[in-house]
């Protein structure tokens, strides 16, 4: 990791309670940044900092992403106290899956507000403090369900993500000349608890067993995290990773007849063996 590149910066990283945003947060502080930790439970974020070498590079607080206040409280403080802000990872984030027609519309909301509108809050928070100083830069970690369509059977988590990508391609954009870098985080399969923390509709326990078991299959958190902050560092405007990704994204595109059938299949699938009713 090009640890100079990170060295005396003032990061913000939500969902830094456990997962890829702890290893951020431990990575960046190893690299000689100073780390604001915060995650929707305080306890967790507490603890990440506390496993810092040099617990005096961090802080740690406790934030909702989907409320617009208390991230613009979080980024006040933080500016107050250090002076600037010179990035902020988007990293939380929540899944859900099953067929749509199972999904509610206070499920959607609530897997749009944080994956979506928590990305949101935190970006134009930042970005009108990064815009009065002159720099700053924006990470959105997103997934490579949002580059692959027809992803069947997670369609608000893939909705979310798409979104973000979007957003955070339009934003780079604007931003160029303004002195603001935007980078999107595109990754597959990562050895979190977000599939055992996901929302499961109408499915048989089963289901969700598969989806941890292909989550736990996937890159540690430590190269993840590592793959981020490379890419992060080399500002690339998609990162996605591991080379699986890559490929994976490449053959969707390729032969997007064959994928839908593919998807088609795993719908069919499904429903015979995993559906409740």
């Amino acid at each position: 990791m090009p640890n100079n590149y990170y060295a005396e910066k003032i990061v913000l990283v939500t969902g830094g309670g456990s997962g890829i945003g702890r290893e951020l947060c431990l990575k960046l502080a190893k690299a000689g940044a100073t780390i604001i930790c915060t995650d929707i439970d305080p306890d967790s974020a507490a603890l990440t900092i506390s496993l810092i070498e040099d617990t005096t590079k961090g802080v740690a607080g406790k934030l909702d992403v989907t409320q617009l206040a208390e991230f613009e409280n979080v980024i006040e403080e933080a500016i107050t106290k250090y002076g600037r802000l010179d990035l902020i990872f988007n990293n939380a984030g929540i899944a859900i899956s099953g067929e749509i027609r199972d999904i509610t519309a206070d499920e959607w909301k609530k897997v749009m507000d944080v994956n979506f509108f928590g990305v949101i809050n935190g970006s134009q928070t930042a970005y009108r403090y990064m815009l009065k100083q002159g720099f700053g830069q924006i990470v959105n970690i997103a997934s490579a369900a949002g580059l692959i369509d027809y992803l069947a059977l997670m369609a608000p988590y893939s909705v979310s993500k798409h979104a973000v990508v979007n957003y955070t391609k339009i934003l780079r954009t604007e931003a160029k000349k303004l002195g603001i870098k935007a980078n999107v985080v595109c990754p597959g399969f990562i050895g979190t608890s977000i599939g055992t923390n996901a929302i499961v509709a109408n499915a048989r326990q089963s289901w969700n067993d598969h989806a941890i078991e292909m989550v736990a299959k996937g890159i540690s958190v430590d190269k993840a995290a590592g793959c981020i902050l490379q890419g992060v560092a080399k500002n690339k405007e998609i990162i996605v990773f591991p080379f699986e990704a890559r490929i994976i994204y490449l053959v969707t595109r390729l032969f997007k007849g064959l994928f839908r059938k593919a998807m088609q299949k795993q719908v069919k699938d499904f429903r015979a063996n995993y559906r409740v009713s």
